[in-house]
């Protein structure tokens, strides 16, 4: 009897125990894995190592926001034809979207256009082509960052000196924009302002030293990482190098800001415009139409303040 009883008790217990936890977890369901996001990033020439910081934030990116990244560099001479067949390559493979560096914004347009009006979105970093169907631009204000370089080398140069403006940019880009922007500064201010332009097969080190030769600067200007770089060796070995000045935050362009052989530089976060282009990359794969974002802020860096606080969030970012 007293087993009928405790038996009577326990079990509607035991079923209410099981009833409880049934509906208090989650139901259970197969385990998949989810899907990852497919992004490509074309870079705008072969050596991508002054993107190395960029890259960094693409990639941790894609580990927070579930992509997969594929890098790809063009390796011949003609970058803007090769980043048409990346371009046409990636879009037929069925990548999810596209993250571009151009080489050429006017080369690119129209297959950008195409691409995209096809349904693959295009994000670009560095350079605007918003009007080519790109849904947004992840940079400086490249206009204003120009315009602070060549207020900045007006400190350099006295009034009817000569500044010279490294111009390698094969096409139309952001790179462009920022030089031309630095030399109308510098030509209202009553500065002379030359290029230097490598011929075909020169190297940007061979070029600035012939121009040196049959030049006496005041200063030289470089607008992007690459070539402050390699300006910055060529002059680092020179008694009567011009000032130099220039946009990038590498870690060589640090150590060379350090030494003085760098005056300044115009530098943003490039770190947060890697993980910023990637990130815009996921939501334009996610179906979000065209959407703007605020211009990156850019900083002025000389020697005397490299090692503010900020400032060296710009040049020495910390990675996770």
């Amino acid at each position: 009897m007293k087993r009928k009883v405790l038996l009577q008790l326990v079990v509607p217990l035991l079923r209410l125990c099981v009833l409880f936890l049934l509906l208090t977890m989650d139901p259970v369901r197969p385990s998949q894995p989810q899907k990852l996001l497919e992004i490509s990033v074309l870079f705008r020439q072969s050596d991508a190592s002054t993107w190395s910081v960029a890259r960094q934030g693409m990639e941790q990116a894609a580990l927070d926001l579930n992509a997969e990244l594929r890098f790809l560099t063009p390796a011949g001479e003609d970058l803007a034809a090769e980043q048409r067949e990346l371009l046409e390559r990636e879009a037929e493979s069925g990548t999810n979207a596209i993250l571009l560096i151009p080489s050429d914004r006017e080369a690119l347009a129209d297959t950008v256009e195409v691409i995209t009006s096809a349904g693959t979105p295009v994000v670009t970093l560095e350079t605007d082509m918003s009007d080519a169907g790109a849904s947004v631009c992840i940079g400086a204000d490249n206009v204003a960052l120009g315009e602070a370089l060549g207020n900045a080398a007006l400190n350099g140069a006295p009034e009817g000196s000569l500044v010279v403006l490294l111009d390698t940019a094969a096409g139309s880009t952001g790179v462009t924009d920022r030089m031309e922007a630095a030399q109308t500064v510098l030509e209202a201010a009553g500065r002379q302002v030359s290029r230097c332009r490598p011929m075909d097969g020169e190297s940007l080190a061979s070029a600035l030293e012939r121009t040196l030769t049959v030049m006496r600067p005041a200063a030289v200007v470089a607008f992007d990482a690459a070539d402050l770089e390699q300006a910055a060796a060529l002059l680092s070995e020179r008694e009567d190098a011009p000032l130099l000045y220039g946009a990038g935050s590498t870690a060589t362009v640090a150590a060379y800001l350090e030494q003085s052989t760098i005056v300044s530089i115009a530098a943003q976060n490039e770190f947060a415009a890697g993980y910023l282009a990637v990130g815009a990359a996921v939501q334009a794969a996610a179906g979000q139409e065209s959407f703007q974002l605020d211009p990156l802020e850019f900083f002025l860096v000389r020697q005397e303040n490299m090692y503010e606080p900020e400032n060296q969030k710009l040049l020495f970012p910390v990675t996770r």
